[in-house]
């Protein structure tokens, strides 16, 4: 999984996706500077509140990747 993500991560050009999690949370990434990988966690910053959640690479099942949408 962590592979994946670092792929979704470092694509040119970058495209926002969606974290799936085995409890059915869904965390959409909009940015790549919007996600911290750790090894075995990850810290997602929601831009618009500066919120922050930590997740558990175990935890995820899968991703989504989402359309771009022009600003």
């Amino acid at each position: 999984m962590k592979e994946q993500l670092t792929k979704l991560l470092t694509a040119t050009p970058f495209q926002p996706f969606l974290i799936k999690m085995g409890n059915g949370e869904q965390w959409e990434v909009k940015h790549p500077e919007n996600l911290a990988v750790g090894k075995h966690f990850m810290v997602l910053i929601e831009p618009e509140t500066d919120r922050t959640h930590d997740l558990d690479l175990l935890h995820v099942v899968g991703f989504e990747r989402q359309p771009n949408v022009p600003s």
